[in-house]
């Protein structure tokens, strides 16, 4: 998925006044998590993204994990709505989302084990 695409379709189900660059610094922070949390990269080697000229760039979670961009910028949306109810019901779905990634990358690619390449993962020798 592309920052763009998530911005698009999160405006689409959760219709908002938020601009992308408000919206662009949720998927950051984000893909700060994914990047700390899942992939145990340092702060200093952590992506972040600018709009507009980051839109075309496709995000770090592939399908069908890449649904955890969504749910936060829905909780996000709800957050800064003042919406607190709805904040709370799309933070549980987003902790579902990230936490089943969360789960399926420590299977399949051992962060704590693992070197990352420019275009993808490999175990060490």
């Amino acid at each position: 998925m592309k920052l763009k695409e998530a911005i698009e379709f999160a405006d689409w189900v959760k219709p908002n006044g938020f601009t992308e660059e408000q919206k662009t610094r949720w998927v950051t922070d984000c893909e700060g998590m994914v990047q700390a949390q899942v992939m145990l990269l340092a702060p200093e080697e952590t992506v972040t993204y600018g709009w507009p000229e980051d839109g075309e760039t496709e995000l770090l979670v592939n399908p069908p994990h890449d649904k955890l961009y969504l749910s936060y910028l829905y909780a996000m949306v709800d957050f800064a709505n003042g919406e607190y109810g709805k904040y709370q019901n799309s933070m549980q779905m987003f902790n579902a989302d990230f936490s089943e990634f969360m789960r399926w990358f420590a299977a399949a690619y051992r962060p704590a084990d693992t070197w990352i390449e420019e275009d993808g993962y490999g175990l060490l020798p």
